[in-house]
């Protein structure tokens, strides 16, 4: 088990990293805490036992987002914004690039940073009672790193409201919109988390890799050359596994 700064806890338990956020009533993330868990999750792409992270937290919210900026401090210099910038927009990339299934388990509210984890895990269950936002616009500043991914996640028109007006998106709304899986009671959320894994183990690892590499090298194509791309991966995987599909 590996204590991150911060109080962010990353553990293995069986084929799954299980990383725990505890930091107070917020659960904010510090810089040290964004390329601490960028890191583990990078680590643990290259074991071949290890097939789940699984993100939880702890306190009545998920993530409430990054630290928030001390009234009256100076501002920051631009090179220590461009590396926390580059952090956050990297992590977000390697939670959808890993070969490993990111597993988001939402028991309380996310805003900003905290809801970019949700948005680009594989599978996020949420409780009933959970609440999503991204109101960076409130401090006067377009959130050009959440724009770089949620229109791929939710309707274009969606991700523009969200982002232009920073309200408050309840659970049912996100679900429909795509940015959460499904919604699950509070009382059983991580029970159904751990069902969702166990279906999910139940499937080839090597296939379900597979997956993941396909959706992330085909997603800036355009439709006529995924389609031939995904010729040439199915006879690679096919031939490899000598069956033939029926």
């Amino acid at each position: 088990m590996a204590d991150g700064a911060d109080g962010l806890t990353v553990e293995r338990v069986g084929h799954t990293l299980r990383v725990t956020i505890a930091r107070g009533e917020e659960n904010r993330f510090s810089p040290a805490m964004v390329e601490f868990l960028a890191r583990e999750i990078a680590c643990a792409a290259g074991d071949p036992d290890l097939r789940f992270v699984r993100i939880r937290a702890r306190g009545p919210a998920f993530c409430l987002g990054r630290d928030a900026a001390v009234a009256g401090a100076a501002a920051p210099p631009p090179a220590v914004v461009r590396r926390t910038a580059a952090a956050i927009a990297g992590l977000n990339e390697l939670l959808q690039t890993t070969p490993l299934v990111v597993i988001c388990e939402v028991h309380g509210d996310a805003a900003g940073f905290g809801a970019g984890l949700v948005g680009n895990a594989d599978v996020a269950v949420a409780a009933e009672g959970a609440r999503f936002s991204f109101p960076e616009i409130k401090a006067g500043y377009a959130p050009t790193i959440v724009m770089s991914w949620l229109p791929r996640v939710v309707p274009r028109r969606r991700a523009f409201e969200m982002v232009t007006t920073g309200a408050w998106v309840d659970a049912a709304a996100a679900a429909r919109d795509g940015l959460v899986s499904e919604v699950a009671p509070a009382a059983t959320l991580e029970a159904r988390v751990d069902e969702r894994i166990a279906e999910i183990a139940a499937i080839d690892a090597g296939a379900l890799r597979d997956v993941k590499t396909f959706l992330t090298r085909t997603r800036t194509m355009d439709q006529a050359t995924a389609a031939a791309a995904s010729v040439d991966s199915l006879v690679v995987a096919v031939v490899g596994s000598q069956e033939v599909p029926r």
